[in-house]
């Protein structure tokens, strides 16, 4: 990120909004909260919060929680948010 007459640009050269769209809000709060739970949550907590059993498939949804978590970290939410306008529009 560099700084050209006040204002911030990303690597590639285009400009930060100053304001983010509704939309990127709830994204980067997705974003923060799945964070948040992964920081804070064991397996035991995953578990005890989503009211499921310590099994297989416990199992199997707390690796595929990780690998979310691991994968959300590639985005901004800039780019999230225009994946969710796009693939649910409004209008």
């Amino acid at each position: 990120m560099t700084e050209q007459s006040g204002h911030y640009t990303r690597d590639d050269g285009t400009l930060f909004s100053e304001q983010k769209s509704p939309t990127e809000v709830v994204a980067q709060s997705f974003v923060e909260g799945v964070q948040g739970f992964h920081w804070k949550a064991d397996y035991v907590k995953f578990c005890q919060v989503l009211g499921i059993e310590a099994n297989d498939y416990a199992d199997q949804k707390y690796r595929a929680f990780q690998e979310l978590v691991e994968r959300l970290n590639e985005f901004d939410s800039e780019p999230l948010a225009k994946m969710i306008d796009f693939g649910n529009p409004q209008k």
